[in-house]
C-alpha cells in the first residue's frame, strides 16, 4: 500500500489539449442521493428496481466498486463536485458545528462556467444551499429544501425543472448541468404505484411511509434501544425500493427528453450516488454513523464521448475521481489534486481511497481507507481500527488486525492540509430561512 497521501501539492492541470472528447460535448451530472449499490439492478440486486440506469449503464461503464468519501450528503456531495476529500475541502460537521466548502478548494462548476458553458443546478436539500458554497459556478442555482423528506421537492418536478432551463435562451452554447435526486432519503414516501411497488399489503407494523420523520426513532434503533422485527425492515427495505424505482423512472425520462432534442449523442451522462443506506447491515439504520460499504459503496455510470459501451471496471475508484475525469472528457481546464485519478485512463489499483467525516457520532470522527482489497476504519479519538479484506469479506463481518501500511495511510490522510479555511455554517439560520422560502414558517 502507498502511504504517501500527503503529496496534496503535487497537481496535474487538465488542460483543452489533453485526452478530451472536444470542447462542445455537453455533461449531465445525476446525483443519486441516499443509493447504495446494490440496491440497483444493475449492480445485481434481486428487484428490478433500476431499469433506465440500467439501460445507462448498458450504453456506457458501469464501475463495480465506487468509493465514497463519506457517509452522509455534505462532505461525499462535496468530494464529488471538488475532486478532493473531505479533509481538502472541509465541507461537514465537526465539534465547532457545521462547515461549508473552502472557497480554496477546486470547483468543477467554476471550470466549465470559466469555459463558456451554460451551467446550471437543481439540488433538494439545504446542505448544498449557498450558505454551503454548491451554488460558485452556477449561473442558475435552484436549491430547495431543508434537511427533511417531508418538504422536498420530488424526481418529476426536479426533471421538470431542470428541462424549462434547458429550452431557454442559449440553447446553442453547451451546458453542464447537476441534478440532484433527494427522494431515496428516509422517510421512504414515493408516489404511488411506486410506494406500494414491492411492500406486503399484509404488512400492519409501525414501519411504514411515515418512520423516520422523527430522529428520536433513528436514534432508538442505533442506540439498540429498540429493535426493529424482520418483517418491519423488510418493508422498509421495500419502500426504499420503491423510492428507488421512482426515480429511476423520472431519470428514464430525463434521458428520453435529452434524445428527443438530439442531444443524447454528445452529452457525457454521470449517475452517482452520494452514500449509502443502513439497513441493520451493522445494527444500525439511515446513514451518517458509520464508514462501512453499506454506507460507502456508492453507484457510478458514466456514459456518453469517450466512454465504453457496455464496460465494467472491476477495480476500486472513488468518487473524487468524477471531477476531474469530466473535465478531461470536455478538455477544459482544472485542477487535480492526489489521489483523484482520470477515469478514462489505466489507474493504479494500489492506491489509497480515502473516506471521513460522518454525521450521527457523538465520540469522534472515522476514517476509511481502502487500498486494492484492503480496508481500514480508524476512529480517531479511542484510536480503535477495524480491518477487512473486501474479496473475501464484502460485508465486513470479520475483522482483522490492521497492518502497518495501512495504519500509516489512515494517520497521512487525517493530517492532510486543508485547501484553505472552511467556513462555519448556522445551520439554524439557514434552515430557518429555507423554511421560510417554503412558506412552512413565517
Amino acid at each position: 500500500m502507498k502511504t504517501g497521501f500527503v503529496a496534496l501539492a503535487v497537481v496535474m492541470v487538465v488542460l483543452a489539449s489533453s485526452c478530451g472528447t472536444g470542447e462542445h460535448v455537453n455533461v449531465v451530472l445525476i446525483l443519486t442521493d441516499t443509493v447504495r449499490a446494490d440496491h440497483l439492478s444493475c449492480y445485481g440486486y434481486e428487484r428490478n428496481t433500476s431499469p433506465h440506469i440500467d439501460s445507462l449503464a448498458v450504453a456506457g461503464t458501469l464501475f463495480e466498486k465506487c468509493q465514497g468519501q463519506a457517509s452522509w450528503t455534505l462532505p461525499s456531495m462535496a468530494s464529488i463536485i471538488s475532486g478532493v476529500a473531505p479533509v481538502v475541502h472541509g465541507a461537514g460537521r465537526n465539534s465547532s458545528g457545521f462547515h461549508g466548502i473552502s472557497n480554496d478548494a477546486p470547483w468543477l462548476p467554476l471550470a466549465f462556467h470559466r469555459s463558456g458553458y451554460r451551467t446550471a443546478a437543481f439540488f433538494n436539500v439545504m446542505f448544498m444551499n449557498e450558505d454551503f458554497g454548491f451554488h460558485r459556478g452556477f449561473q442558475h442555482f435552484d436549491c430547495r429544501g431543508v434537511a427533511s423528506g417531508n418538504s422536498l421537492r420530488k424526481a418529476g418536478p426536479t426533471v421538470d425543472d431542470f428541462l424549462e432551463w434547458l429550452d431557454a435562451d442559449d440553447v446553442n452554447k453547451p451546458f453542464f448541468a447537476a441534478i440532484h435526486f433527494y427522494d431515496p432519503h428516509i422517510p421512504y414516501r414515493a408516489p404511488e404505484p411506486y410506494r406500494s411497488l414491492y411492500t406486503d399489503p399484509e404488512y400492519a407494523g409501525d414501519y411504514g411511509d411515515t418512520w423516520g420523520e422523527g430522529v428520536t426513532e433513528m436514534i432508538d434503533v442505533n442506540s439498540g434501544a429498540v429493535v426493529p422485527a424482520q418483517a418491519d425492515l423488510q418493508n422498509l427495505m421495500a419502500l426504499y425500493d420503491g423510492e428507488i424505482t421512482y426515480m429511476d423512472s423520472e431519470i428514464g425520462r430525463l434521458l428520453a427528453e435529452l434524445r428527443a432534442r438530439g442531444l443524447a449523442e454528445n452529452t457525457i451522462i454521470v449517475i452517482v450516488g452520494d452514500h449509502g443506506e443502513e439497513f441493520l447491515d451493522h445494527s444500525g439504520i439511515e446513514h451518517g454513523r458509520t464508514l462501512y460499504q453499506e454506507t460507502t459503496h456508492v453507484p457510478l455510470i458514466i456514459a456518453g464521448p469517450g466512454f465504453n459501451e457496455g464496460g465494467v471496471v472491476t477495480q476500486h475508484v472513488a468518487q473524487l475521481d468524477i471531477a476531474g475525469t469530466l473535465a478531461a472528457a470536455a478538455g477544459i481546464e482544472f485542477t487535480v489534486f492526489e489521489p483523484s485519478q482520470n477515469l478514462m485512463e489505466e489507474l493504479d489499483t494500489t492506491r489509497d481511497i480515502p473516506a471521513s467525516g460522518v454525521l450521527w457520532r457523538t465520540q469522534g470522527d472515522l476514517v476509511s481507507i481502502v487500498s486494492g482489497d484492503s480496508k481500514i476504519i480508524w476512529s480517531v479519538e479511542d484510536d480503535s481500527m477495524e480491518s477487512f479484506n473486501l474479496a473475501a469479506d464484502p460485508l465486513e463481518r470479520e475483522v482483522l488486525e490492521p497492518s502497518e501500511d495501512q495504519i500509516q495511510a489512515a494517520g497521512y490522510y487525517w493530517t492532510t492540509p486543508p485547501a484553505g479555511e472552511a467556513p462555519l455554517v448556522d445551520y439554524s439560520g439557514t434552515a430557518a430561512r429555507e423554511l421560510r422560502n417554503l412558506g412552512y414558517i413565517r
